[in-house]
């Protein structure tokens, strides 16, 4: 496993038109000892693969096993502005339209007004700034997996 980065297994099962569509197992993997309590297995609802459209270059086609690995430190960065920021932007709203005049309706007015402005700044600043968003990177491993064969 490489250094900074999560990655799960997949197995390629198609290729066309410069995406890769891969069967990612989601089981949990053991990057962050969450195991098989990790979010993308809660996501995948009890089955054994989901399946992914990932831009591909090189030499990977079909049948190919590959790690499918999304940098940390980008995947932190995501998550404070598409989680954190969104929640203080709606506390920093709902004590503004307290402040101003102290009614419930304004410190709820506030919360949303706090809350939906975070995620149009946060929209506005993906689109801004390039290469903000994790991308995720396709691997190619040569160890065979018994895990995955297609998805259900």
């Amino acid at each position: 496993m490489a250094s900074g980065m999560i990655e799960h297994r997949g197995i390629v099962q198609r290729v066309e038109a410069g995406q890769a569509w891969v069967a990612m197992e989601t089981a949990g993997c053991s990057a962050c000892g969450q195991g098989g309590s990790c979010g993308i297995g809660k996501m995948a609802a009890g089955r054994p693969a989901t399946m992914l459209r990932i831009p591909v270059s090189g030499d990977i086609k079909a049948g190919d096993l590959v790690l499918i690995g999304l940098p940390e430190n980008k995947l932190t960065l995501s998550a404070l502005l598409g989680y954190l920021f969104p929640a203080f932007a709606m506390i920093f709203g709902a004590w503004l339209g307290t402040r101003l005049t102290g009614s419930d309706g304004a410190t709820a007015l506030g919360a949303i007004v706090g809350f939906l402005g975070a995620l149009i700044i946060a929209r506005v600043v993906l689109a801004v700034v390039p290469g903000l968003l994790p991308a995720p990177q396709l691997i190619p491993i040569h160890s065979p997996s018994n895990v995955l064969a297609k998805e259900h």
